[in-house]
């Protein structure tokens, strides 16, 4: 590396030589322990289509892969240079200012390591400022996590050009130093600098820096990506919040902001800045109050108190919005109980004591602290409720259901509930018929065509309150439609989410489509920005060395895409991993990959942006696949029940369009066998490349890792001298006595196998959801949410199923599989089967749960099967050797 000491002045002398003209914009990228992203910070500026500029990294003593990236990536590009800070400074001031200190450019802009410019970011920015002739321009940020996205709307709804803080003030709201570009002059000028020994540092450089400019400009358009990283390894100082000291460094640089104003002649705008304070920085602590010790609320009470004194009064909660009003005014006020009680009353908890009073018509929120002026600052505009509606039924004349309701902090003594049914067209109400304890009835016989809304009214003392119900508020409702001949009654959901009954003659029922589902609503601008973002995504080149994994649509880490993955983690060191998932903070993945989440803007960026698409069922629907990008589908299982254009009753039309889709996109499909190689080609229609090589999920069942197997008995207890029977039926969605069969089949099972034996259930979602480990004798485990079946096959000493392909990978164990196919021919009418599951399957058929237990109790009779499961093994395991994943990414990632 090539290591520079750290620049201790703030003049404009450099350590680099450059020997060519000064270049019109420096860029200032700083690191620390970025090594999972540094390189796409980088390449955002490699890829500009602004050419006149210079970018100085600096690294911060990084103590991981950071600082080698940034070296190998600026090799042979004059345009970077590298500084290596040779001790940490412990935030982003020394680094920032190093790279003031060591860069030329007329203009700075300034890049986080783990952040990204838009490819024209540049372009757009030395643009405005040469065209304006501001002291600096801001741009967009676009704020992502995995989830969602965020930005300041008011203030980037519009071009604002040479404008001033001061007569903008809402400007102040957004404090990033990133997403704008700066006259070196005006910097200069000023001294303007980043104050070192501090964190949130950018509060102070940005504030001076509205109150110090004489021209800003505002450009509307996205040119800064912020990443937030939420569950790193490393936080962010800003994603350090659980910390004391991270409030209390924020409340010092708040002071230093404040004491810029003050002698700066600015103290009208303290208001402002203020402002900016509660509503942002002070509510992200106050949203994570309930999470804090008690050790951190009382020194986060003592601090806030004093602070608030210092630059407020009273008055300025005022005019917030009524949750803040009350929030930040016990703050002030120093009352402890009553904000802990306040936060749990917005947040739906119980509060310690009743706090709601009424007076004169008024509520307000009770506090201890003496004094008759509270009374303005604590008034609440409506009671909260809590409800819930579960068992709605509809008939022909009748509406019913049950519910839950409590009305938060107040004596449930003085609470009456009546529900109506009102249609706000022609105002007709339908009162309660009958209300028994917590059961509801509605007569429908004169309900009026058109929809009718369903509201909850309460009466405290007198006083009604009105609540319109929400499906959010609905435990399960059917998609349910009652015909009585000459009018159809519905569920109507509308796109408020406002829940109705809805009456439709027959005649105008026909052409119209009901969709009962959560209607999301987006803001025009949210939507703006998004279509914004992904034509920028979609413009950026490929990256040869990303690899997007993906298991069961998001929902696992497992199967072949787990295997291929963990194999090149141990060989090829040089890729990037990314995983995605429908739920990523509750799935650990071991390595150095990220993980976003399914469908958000993030895995959008990385579905166009990687060269390899590694997944086991379906992903082409979700991004445009470029040519150059290679989809390897694994598939997850071997071919048992009729698929595809196999299937006896072929699907829609609109279904195989689908299928021949998503088979057109992929470059690569991996069959087990030569018998599945025959199937696959014909049941899809595959124009794709046909790698024979085994599945890589089946190497751990040939390897047998003493590792895996331990640790998985470990994680649910098991031990080691117990009999594991795996139990892993199919899900027959035609059956609506399926689960109750499966339940009756389960207890008895469970009665038979014996105190030394141990029945694993691995059920489908849709069955397992209705068991609860609670409910289970103490000899069944619940294991349908264990992420990886492999590694439950490895424990298991005897398989029971029917029609899964579960059956072709437990074979390779040699160990003994009872199939329990109670419904044999129903099945395969219904289904189909590729051959015959009596003449050519692994083990024993049995046709009632009496023949399985009979079959486990006797293990000579179990042995007389192994013959057809050697057959069986050989046929469908005979490319299974173990190293399967290796010859896949032999043939793919070349």
């Amino acid at each position: 590396m090539n290591f520079l000491k750290n620049w201790e002045g703030v003049g404009m002398s450099t350590n680099f030589n450059y020997g060519q003209k000064r270049p019109k914009l420096s860029v200032v990228v700083i690191a620390f322990n970025n090594e999972l992203y540094i390189e796409e910070a980088l390449e955002s500026l490699n890829e500009q289509t602004f050419d006149d500029l210079e970018v100085i990294v600096v690294d911060d003593f990084s103590n991981d892969r950071t600082g080698e990236i940034i070296d190998r990536y600026i090799e042979g590009k004059p345009k970077f240079k590298a500084i290596h800070l040779q001790e940490n400074s412990g935030g982003c001031s020394t680094p920032r200012n190093t790279g003031i200190a060591n860069s030329t450019g007329e203009y700075l802009m300034f890049l986080d390591g783990d952040d990204w410019y838009t490819i024209d970011a540049c372009e757009k920015m030395v643009a405005a400022i040469e065209r304006t002739k501001s002291d600096f321009v801001a741009g967009q940020a676009i704020r992502t996590n995995n989830y969602q996205i965020w930005y300041h709307k008011r203030i980037y709804s519009m071009e604002r050009v040479n404008i001033n803080v001061r007569e903008f003030p809402i400007l102040l709201h957004d404090s990033l130093s990133v997403n704008k570009i700066y006259q070196r002059s005006f910097l200069e000028k000023h001294n303007l600098r980043f104050p070192e020994g501090i964190h949130y540092e950018d509060v102070v450089f940005t504030g001076k820096a509205y109150f110090l400019a004489d021209s800003i400009s505002v450009i509307p358009e996205p040119i800064y990506f912020w990443r937030v990283v939420e569950n790193a390894e490393v936080k962010s100082i800003s994603n350090r919040r659980f910390e004391f000291s991270n409030f209390k460094n924020r409340i010092i640089a708040h002071r230093l902001y404040d004491k810029f104003i003050k002698e700066n002649g600015d103290i009208l705008y303290q208001g402002f800045k203020n402002r900016r304070f509660l509503i942002h920085d002070l509510r992200l602590y106050v949203n994570d109050y309930l999470l804090f010790d008690e050790e951190y609320k009382a020194k986060f009470h003592a601090l806030i108190y004093e602070y608030l004194h210092e630059v407020m009064d009273e008055y300025t909660f005022l005019n917030l919005a009524e949750n803040e009003r009350i929030l930040f005014y016990l703050l002030y006020i120093g009352d402890k109980d009553a904000f802990q009680d306040f936060v749990a009353y917005i947040n739906g908890e119980a509060t310690s004591i009743d706090r709601i009073y009424s007076k004169e018509n008024n509520y307000y929120f009770k506090t201890i602290i003496p004094g008759k002026s509270h009374e303005k600052f604590l008034r609440i505009s409506k009671l909260k409720v809590n409800f819930s509606i579960y068992d709605l039924k509809m008939g022909d004349e009748t509406l019913s259901f049950r519910y839950n309701a409590n009305v938060q902090s107040v004596n449930s003594n003085d609470i009456t509930y009546s529900w109506v049914l009102i249609n706000k067209k022609t105002k007709s109400i339908i009162d309660t018929k009958v209300l028994t304890d917590n059961l509801v009835t509605f007569s429908l016989k004169d309900i009026t065509p058109g929809k009718s809304y369903l509201y909850l009214y309460v009466n405290h003392l007198g006083n009604t309150h009105k609540w319109i119900v929400k499906k959010t508020n609905i435990k399960y409702m059917a998609n349910l439609m009652v015909n009585n001949g000459k009018y159809s009654k519905v569920f109507f959901i509308n796109k408020n989410n406002s829940f109705a009954v809805k009456v439709l003659f027959l005649n105008e029922l026909d052409r119209i489509k009901w969709r009962l589902n959560k209607r999301g609503k987006k803001g025009f601008i949210r939507k703006k920005v998004e279509f914004y973002a992904k034509k920028i995504f979609r413009r950026l080149p490929l990256k040869s060395n990303w690899v997007l994994f993906e298991s069961h649509m998001g929902k696992q880490y497992s199967d072949s895409p787990k295997y291929i993955y963990e194999e090149m983690l141990r060989t090829h060191k040089n890729y990037k991993f990314i995983w995605s998932f429908e739920n990523p903070d509750s799935i650990e993945v071991p390595g150095s990959s990220l993980k976003v989440k399914r469908n958000s803007l993030s895995h959008y960026y990385y579905l166009v942006r990687s060269k390899y698409w590694v997944d086991n069922q379906g992903m082409a629907r979700l991004a445009p696949k470029k040519k150059q990008q290679i989809y390897l589908q694994t598939w997850h299982g071997t071919p048992l029940k009729r698929m595809g254009y196999d299937q006896k009753r072929l699907p829609s039309k609109k279904e195989l369009e689908k299928l021949k889709f998503q088979t057109s996109k992929w470059n690569f499909f991996i069959s087990p066998n030569p018998y599945s190689t025959t199937i696959f080609k014909r049941a899809f229609r595959i124009g794709s490349e046909i790698i024979e090589s085994g599945y890589p999920r089946n190497d751990i069942l040939i390897n047998q890792p003493e590792d895996i197997i331990r640790t998985t008995k470990e994680h649910f207890g098991i031990d080691k001298t117990k009999r594991i029977i795996l139990f892993a039926p199919t899900f027959r969605d035609w059956d609506p006595n399926s689960f109750q069969k499966t339940v009756r089949d389960i207890q008895l099972l469970s009665k038979e196998i014996g105190d030394n034996s141990i029945l694993m259930l691995r059920l489908h979602y849709l069955l397992s959801s209705k068991i609860s480990q609670r409910d289970l004798p103490s000899n069944v485990i619940n294991a349908s949410g264990y992420q990886d079946i492999q590694e439950l096959y490895l424990i298991s000493d005897v398989l029971i199923t029917d029609y899964s392909s579960v059956m072709f990978d437990f074979a390779l164990l040699r160990r003994p599989i009872i199939l329990y196919c109670y419904d044999l021919e129903e099945y395969t009418t219904k289904r189909g089967m590729y051959f015959d599951l009596a003449k050519e399957g692994p083990g024993p058929v049995c046709r009632t749960i009496e023949d399985v237990v009979t079959m486990l109790k006797d293990s000579k009779k179990l042995q007389e099967f192994d013959e057809p499961l050697e057959r069986f093994t050989s046929k469908f395991g005979s490319l299974e050797d173990g190293k399967s994943s290796l010859r896949v990414i032999k043939e793919v990632f070349k």
